[in-house]
């Protein structure tokens, strides 16, 4: 079994910068991680997040569903006649989830597989393409 460590993930700026997603309070399956180098405001940090679920009687999977937040901020300026700064507020927030499923029967070199098939995906010209451009496959 994985110890729980803060986990790096780099981001596409003209020089890339490394986020680091620190462990922080979880509950029952989730386990969560923030990242507190974007600002200090808690509504503004990146958030990663993993769902694990183990076979049972009902279902005969693995589960493992990660889910990656990147918030923005809405731009405050004072607005009242002291100059006090209005608390923040959120902008809009940026999604990418992954989720692997495996059958308690799969083998290692099954699950290697689509690991990998996953990773080229996300690599494709179409992927890229709709994720940079925003443009619509048809």
């Amino acid at each position: 079994m994985a110890a729980r460590a803060s986990v790096t993930l780099t981001d596409a700026a003209a020089t890339p910068v490394n986020h680091v997603y620190a462990p922080v309070a979880s509950a029952g399956d989730v386990l969560a991680y923030q990242d507190r180098t974007v600002t200090s405001v808690a509504l503004g940090q990146n958030k990663l997040t993993l769902l694990q679920k183990v076979p049972t009687k009902q279902s005969r999977n693995y589960k493992f569903s990660w889910k990656l937040q990147c918030p923005t901020l809405e731009q405050t300026s004072p607005s009242t006649s002291t100059g006090i700064q209005p608390a923040p507020t959120l902008a809009y927030n940026n999604l990418a989830t992954i989720e692997l499923i495996f059958n308690e029967r799969s083998t290692l070199q099954e699950r290697k597989d689509i690991l990998s098939m996953i990773r080229d995906l996300v690599d494709e010209a179409i992927v890229t393409n709709q994720a940079q451009d925003l443009e619509i496959t048809y």
